[in-house]
């Protein structure tokens, strides 16, 4: 009787191990991949999981290719601008879908395990937006020359300089508070007036810039907004609310505040930094 209770512990000690090493890998390598989280946390992270009953070096390949085809779905449903998706570049153009493709190679594995009783893997990866070798780096070019971006529309120039004296600090920031609206980030997000002229857009943003912070930030806090713009340097942000939305992803403004925006950026040049963070709902 003695016997049987022991083995019954010892079994079911062993299902917890098994049971907490998965929990633990679950938390380690939680996945990452609506378009909010993607561009609040900056990069796509997903996990591929191989069948049973294989050796350490065919599950892990296995794992690995399921995580890079998990990794292309995801990239592919990213938006690039309104209710256009990669997926869309990929119709219309076979050299962004080899450079996509290419691109996944270079993935970086954040993680990977077998479980040698069951002959199983699982595998983390990831990529991310911004920086050398990212999504921005690799995408946005090629969607300049395909023409899959927005067309340039009527840049901002205000009628009057208001709302600010000499004396006034400059800011150096912009925070954009689009809580009320359904909003989604995207490769292009857009800031414009009432009448759709355009204040803020990837044509601002110095190319090196670019590459390295997209279109600007994105979080659901305004401390984390102010936390992250104050990383990139800025001190004193402007906060605006928007007042409408247009196709998802440019972010309407009132005139006062489009007019505050010109007026600020003229003084510190944050635009062209891309010092913008969009605090979401």
């Amino acid at each position: 009787m003695k016997r049987i209770k022991s083995v019954t512990i010892m079994i079911g000690i062993f299902l917890l191990g098994i049971f907490s090493v998965s929990l633990y890998a679950q938390e380690m390598w939680q996945e990452i991949t609506s378009d909010d989280e993607v561009f609040t946390q900056g990069y796509i992270q997903v996990t591929g999981r191989s069948a049973p009953g294989q050796n350490a070096y065919m599950a892990l390949r296995a794992a690995t290719l399921i995580a890079q085809r998990n990794l292309l779905e995801v990239i592919k449903g990213l938006r690039i601008y309104g209710t256009t998706t990669v997926k869309d570049g990929f119709t219309q153009s076979d050299i962004i879908k080899s450079a996509v493709e290419g691109f996944l190679r270079g993935a970086i594995r954040c993680g990977k395990k077998y479980y040698p009783t069951q002959g199983y893997a699982i595998v983390c990866m990831r990529v991310y937006l911004r920086g050398r070798g990212g999504i921005y780096d690799t995408l946005l070019p090629l969607l300049k020359e395909e023409r899959i971006l927005p067309q340039k529309g009527t840049m901002y120039m205000p009628k009057t300089q208001i709302g600010f004296t000499k004396s006034t600090r400059p800011h150096d920031g912009l925070i954009v508070d689009v809580r009320e609206y359904s909003f989604r980030p995207a490769l292009i997000n857009r800031i414009l007036t009432k009448k759709n002229e355009v204040i803020f857009d990837p044509s601002k943003i110095a190319s090196a810039i670019l590459i390295e912070r997209g279109c600007g930030g994105f979080t659901t806090d305004m401390n984390k907004a102010k936390a992250l713009l104050k990383v990139w340097g800025s001190n004193n942000p402007m906060t605006v609310k928007a007042i409408g939305v247009v196709k998802l992803t440019d972010v309407q403004v009132s005139d006062d505040d489009a007019s505050a925006i010109f007026v600020q950026d003229k003084k510190t040049n944050f635009l062209a930094e891309a010092k913008v963070v969009f605090v979401l709902r």
